[in-house]
């Protein structure tokens, strides 16, 4: 199976290591929903609003997230509102059908995205992969070299 560089490497001086501290471990995604998406057909890929966008790797994150805004701007169905905790405390946030497909893995996770305020804070992504999409990964972080290695078992 394919693996993706989601690391980084020496860049205009600053060391790679330096680098993946700043940034995170980041990974080029495609999102959208597509209602006619069946998980059962691997064959067919979701069709995406937005193609090769940047996606935090998130370890410290349970689900994975979309940016508030973006989400209103595709128009990711709303199907719930849930309590979500963060380091800001606990708040209330918009749960998002959606889709992400990982195209150098050819992989596709789908269900709920929690709408939450990353381009509003800063972040330099418009998404965050949490752990229920990397139970389904191995992952390998070099901190020293700056390298993180993603890929299917």
């Amino acid at each position: 199976m394919p693996d993706v560089e989601c690391g980084f490497r020496d860049h205009e001086g600053i060391p790679a290591r330096d680098l993946l501290v700043t940034y995170g471990p980041t990974l080029q995604v495609d999102i959208g929903f597509d209602p006619d998406y069946d998980s059962s057909q691997p064959q067919r890929l979701p069709l995406s609003a937005l193609r090769q966008v940047r996606a935090l790797i998130d370890t410290g994150a349970t689900i994975s997230c979309i940016d508030r805004t973006l989400a209103a701007k595709l128009a990711l169905p709303v199907v719930d509102r849930q309590n979500f905790g963060g380091i800001g405390g606990l708040y209330l946030t918009e749960m998002h059908s959606a889709q992400s497909h990982v195209p150098t893995l050819n992989f596709t996770v789908h269900g709920l995205f929690a709408g939450v305020d990353l381009l509003g804070g800063g972040q330099q992504h418009v998404a965050l992969i949490g752990r229920t999409f990397l139970q389904s990964m191995r992952m390998i972080y070099e901190g020293p070299t700056g390298r993180v290695i993603l890929g299917l078992p």
